[in-house]
């Protein structure tokens, strides 16, 4: 989990980041070593599952919103409604 913190984190920090993991997420999920059902979460958006494993939802939101998920969007997928 602190893989999956610090590439939140980041990813809210640097948009060039943000827009890497747009572009290629299975690199930068690479680079922090994120594996298992926290890279699947990662990579469909899954932010419910994130959260329910433990994600931080400061860091989940602020993520969400560099990589271009609009606040509408995201509570929609944090409750599991996609």
């Amino acid at each position: 989990m602190f893989q999956l913190q610090q590439m939140l984190w980041d990813i809210r920090k640097d948009i060039a980041l943000a827009t890497r993991f747009q572009n290629e997420p299975d690199a930068v999920l690479d680079s922090y070593g994120i594996e298992g059902v926290e890279r699947d979460a990662m990579r469909t958006l899954d932010f419910k599952t994130l959260h329910e494993r433990g994600a931080n939802p400061y860091l989940l939101y602020f993520c969400a919103l560099q990589i271009g998920v609009d606040r509408a969007e995201y509570y929609t997928r944090i409750r599991g409604e996609v």
